[in-house]
């Protein structure tokens, strides 16, 4: 039931939380407002909403934060030496890509890859569990048989990830297992804390960061000026932020 709650509120609020909608909706509305009423304090309002759009579209303000807060922690991770699974979130292709391929790289023959998916959509009946395929399709190509593949489906959300893994973990009498979490890195610091609450037994390995540039240098970051991507990367560090902060109550 709380679970239920859970999911529905947060999907229900995400467009309301992400900082990129809620100023465009604001110059939006003060534009028009500023026409039917010709008040000092809107157009006040509507240069101050101007100017904080202007600032986090123009400069990687967002970016900055990500490093700092979410993923300059994860730069160098450490593989420990025995793993029992690799445990993959459903949220991203680039991750089971990555799980794949350090797989097939390593010689980690025994050890399995639990992929978590679901649908993280409200209505479900007009959405599809892409992520299953996708890793079906992956596998059949590459030298990882089947056999060591897990899946747990049904995941809605980053909680119910960790409750699945958690469950499964259980079920097999496995709970002491030693698992290697693989996600993007700016969600590690929330998957973590999640596999604390359940006591699993953990351990981190990005799968690729916002942050990490192919270039450097003054003229090479202003050939990558990028409003959308700077706009994507302050709604995602806000929306982590939100949701890591909501995590330490669940």
């Amino acid at each position: 039931m709380f679970a239920d709650l859970y999911f529905y509120i947060s999907k229900i609020v995400t467009p309301f939380i992400i900082p990129s909608n809620i100023l465009i909706f604001l110059l939006i509305i003060f534009f028009y407002i500023g026409f039917i009423k010709n008040k000092i304090y809107v157009r006040k309002f509507f240069i101050s909403i101007f100017i904080i759009f202007s600032t986090i579209s123009i400069f990687p303000i967002g970016n900055n934060l990500i490093y700092f807060f979410l993923e300059k922690k994860f730069y160098n991770p450490e593989i420990p030496n025995k793993i029992d699974y690799i445990f993959v979130p459903s949220g991203s292709i680039k991750r089971t890509i990555f799980a794949l391929n350090f797989l097939n790289n390593s010689n980690l023959k025994e050890v399995k890859i639990i992929f978590s998916s679901g649908i993280p959509y409200l209505d479900q009946n007009n959405s599809k569990d892409s992520g299953t395929s996708i890793v079906k399709s992956l596998v059949s190509s590459s030298k990882i048989s089947s056999e060591n593949i897990i899946f747990l489906s049904n995941a809605r959300n980053t909680f119910e990830n960790f409750k699945r893994l958690n469950e499964f973990l259980i079920e097999k009498n496995k709970g002491q297992s030693k698992i290697l979490l693989i996600t993007d890195a700016f969600h590690m610091k929330r998957s973590l804390m999640m596999a604390k609450k359940f006591n699993i037994n953990i351990s981190s390995l990005p799968s690729n960061f916002l942050t990490k540039k192919d270039s450097v240098g003054l003229i090479n970051t202003y050939q990558n000026i990028s409003i959308v991507n700077n706009l994507r990367d302050f709604d995602t560090f806000i929306k982590e932020l939100i949701s890591t902060s909501i995590s330490r109550f669940l």
